[in-house]
């Protein structure tokens, strides 16, 4: 199986179990066929598991798992998953899970179904019938993708009309609703893994509810196999510092809105599994990732997993809308009934991947081992989440204030000066809606990203600005570049200069992702004297999702040494 020089290390470092595991890699997603069963050891020799997905919990599990006394529509996918799991585990691959989704088209969530006792009592049952089938068919655990209802989990969504009921209750709704399921999963399959794809636990509102009030369930338990993000942000081939940060955003975000109770289980039991995409080249559907040899390609993916494999606690895991656990060989793909791969040059991409995933991968820059040492001291303790961001130098924490006009669309509102004035929390400041006032907002996001529409709940976050500001304070003098990316537009300021401005965002803006692929679009140079210094950023928004990303770098854009960071 994959290891690298780094799991004696990442053992020795770690607190609590999941220091004992080195990171199990798990490839999304399969369904049952012949090729595991005649070739288990080559498929292990890659994975450590598959993501065996049923489809919704409501559909998939009743055509293919039954529910209750009610016998699945499709029998044969049990009988064919089970010879695939058994031969899987007997090869090495132990760690499968039963996948289940929330379909975009299906109900849920809706007021008629997040208040229903009815649909509640329904879900419960689907959900025991999936613990109960996981454990039967030898899968370590459940994975439950929550992903593509996402627009419904905003409270501001057209299809809530609060004529008889009110936020409050649909967020309460949502919160019962995920206490049942997960209760009715662990009854039946208490030592399962879950993992939550995408993973988050500062979503929009609705589905916080719902993921939080699982992970209640499994912390009042201590459920052993733990909760486990599966983390998109690494899809893409990002700078190696970010790739570094991204295993413990979950854990940093866990310190900032968890309970004591949940906190503490989040700890022992629970980790962040970053994702890879190893075909994203050809399988991303975008415009602008750039298409280049797939050696260039190959040997980015082998430097991100090499860092990821370096921090991720437990799991690390791949997604790809191929069978990349097979060869390209396509005489090998007919006869399994496996889709063949026609794009330019799949059997390197694909052969480059299994050489990789096969290989054990050192992290030999020393700016990156200085990154993946702060990771481990975090995990130890010896750094609380804000002190791991300003080793990424990025902001942990900011004093807010919004929603103000959009500078473009209502200057009249948009506050302008307020940017370099005094805070003052309770001086009154016009703003788009009505009077706002400077308010905290803590950002543990060591990969320097800025959640705006978190700071205000994903609520109403259309043509609106914001002001930010912080502390940041130099050791030494130091001299680099501040590192930024905008959706849409944003100014930079240090102290009274200012060191950054693209507050006019283009028509057709890159988004927070640059080309696809990075989280910095800009840079530009900065001096620091030593002391404190005001750093204030206004962002502006036109519609749609909102943000800042921001770190202060070196010129190969690793974190600026010696900066710390308070909120004023």
């Amino acid at each position: 199986m994959m290891r690298t020089i780094f799991s004696a290390v990442l053992t020795a470092a770690l607190a609590g179990p999941a220091a004992e595991i080195s990171p199990k890699m798990l490839a999304y997603s399969a369904a049952p066929n012949a090729y595991f069963d005649e070739h288990p050891a080559d498929a292990a020799r890659l994975y450590d598991g598959f993501f065996f997905v049923v489809g919704s919990w409501d559909e998939g599990v009743s055509r293919c798992l039954g529910v209750g006394e009610q016998p699945p529509a499709d029998p044969s996918w049990r009988e064919k998953v089970k010879s695939n799991i058994t031969r899987l585990c007997e090869a090495g691959a132990t760690e499968s899970l039963l996948g289940v989704s929330f379909g975009e088209a299906e109900p849920w969530p809706s007021a008629e179904t997040l208040l229903s006792p009815k649909f509640t009592a329904k879900m419960a049952r689907h959900f025991a019938a999936v613990g109960r089938a996981a454990k039967e068919l030898g899968f370590r655990g459940v994975s439950i993708d929550v992903e593509y209802p996402y627009k419904r989990y905003s409270l501001d969504h057209p299809s809530y009309t609060y004529d008889t009921y009110t936020a409050d209750d649909l967020m309460a709704g949502a919160h019962a609703q995920g206490r049942a399921c997960m209760s009715a999963l662990l009854d039946a399959f208490p030592d399962a893994v879950i993992f939550l794809l995408p993973g988050e636990l500062g979503g929009s509102p609705i589905g916080r509810a719902f993921t939080r009030a699982m992970l209640d369930v499994m912390a009042e338990r201590d459920a052993p196999g733990g909760l486990h993000l599966g983390y998109e942000r690494s899809y893409c081939l990002l700078d190696p510092a970010s790739q570094a940060a991204i295993p413990r955003i979950g854990d940093c975000m866990a310190e900032a809105e968890l309970s004591v109770d949940a906190l503490a289980y989040w700890k022992r039991r629970c980790t962040t599994a970053p994702g890879v995409w190893p075909l994203h080249m050809v399988e991303t559907g975008g415009p602008d990732y750039p298409v280049r040899p797939w050696a260039q390609e190959l040997a980015e993916l082998r430097q991100q997993l090499g860092t990821l494999r370096a921090v991720a606690k437990r799991y690390i895991w791949s997604f790809s809308s191929n069978p990349v656990w097979i060869p390209a060989d396509g005489d090998l793909r007919q006869k399994y009934g496996l889709p063949q791969v026609t794009f330019e040059g799949a059997s390197e991409a694909i052969s480059g991947w299994h050489d990789i995933l096969a290989s054990e991968i050192s992290v030999d820059d020393a700016r990156l081992r200085d990154l993946v040492g702060a990771v481990h001291d975090f995990d130890a303790g010896r750094l609380d989440a804000a002190a791991l961001c300003a080793r990424f130098a990025t902001p942990p924490a900011w004093m807010v204030l919004g929603y103000l006009g959009n500078p473009f669309t209502a200057p009249a509102f948009s506050a302008p000066d307020a940017a370099t004035g005094p805070i003052d929390f309770t001086a009154p400041v016009q703003g788009r809606d009505g009077v706002v006032r400077w308010f905290p907002f803590s950002n543990y996001e060591p990969t320097g990203h800025i959640r705006l529409r978190a700071a205000f709940d994903y609520r109403a976050t259309d043509k609106c600005s914001v002001h930010l500001v912080c502390t940041i304070i130099a050791a030494e003098h130091v001299e680099g570049l501040v590192l930024a990316n905008f959706d849409d537009g944003g100014l930079v300021r240090l102290d009274d200069e200012v060191i950054l401005d693209k507050l006019k965002y283009p028509k057709r803006g890159h988004g927070l992702l640059y080309k696809d692929r990075y989280l910095f679009e800009y840079r530009a140079p900065v001096r620091i004297s030593k002391g404190a210094h005001r750093l204030a950023v206004t962002s502006a928004n036109s519609h749609g999702s909102w943000g800042v990303n921001l770190r202060f770098a070196d010129a190969e854009g690793y974190p600026l040494p010696g900066l710390g960071f308070t909120a004023p």
